[in-house]
């Protein structure tokens, strides 16, 4: 299932590089980095600054139908609009997500619960939430209006 991942992946037009971060040796036709099996969002920062990435777009090796034009408009989406991190899902295991080296950085040095740790995004998505529902998220929704978002 990962090698079809991966192929998928390879024929999103956008994506210039494919590494599977993974705590373990596997077969693989892309570079394999081995990083810390309990804590994945050290893993996924690890990974990034060895490969000294700037963009990290994020698939799970659970996804095998992802889709190259859903990754393209993930990252052109992300591009086009600035935010530190953009998580597109058309439906469930369609999932691409982006994001700045910078909002990686931060979520692995604040995002400190168990599922921050185990899940990578969710420090992320709780930074860059656009719904006014709490005055967190209406402070959020602010500095986003007014282009402060990276």
């Amino acid at each position: 299932m990962l090698e079809r991942v991966i192929e998928r992946v390879k024929k999103a037009k956008l994506v210039k590089h494919v590494v599977v971060a993974s705590p373990h040796e596997l077969p693989c036709s892309v570079p394999l980095f081995i990083g810390d099996e309990k804590d994945v969002l050290r893993r996924y920062y690890d990974c990034a600054s060895f490969y000294s990435a700037d963009i990290i777009v994020r698939v799970t090796a659970d996804c095998p139908l992802i889709d190259p034009e859903v990754i393209d408009y993930a990252i052109s989406y992300f591009k086009k609009h600035l935010f530190p991190y953009v998580y597109i899902a058309p439906v469930d295991g369609l999932d691409v997500e982006v994001f700045t080296i910078q909002m990686l950085e931060e979520a692995y040095l604040y995002g400190n619960s168990k599922e921050d740790r185990e899940h990578v995004t969710p420090y992320m998505k709780r930074k860059t939430k656009c719904s006014g529902e709490t005055r967190f998220d209406l402070k959020n929704v602010r500095r986003l209006w007014t282009g402060k978002a990276r």
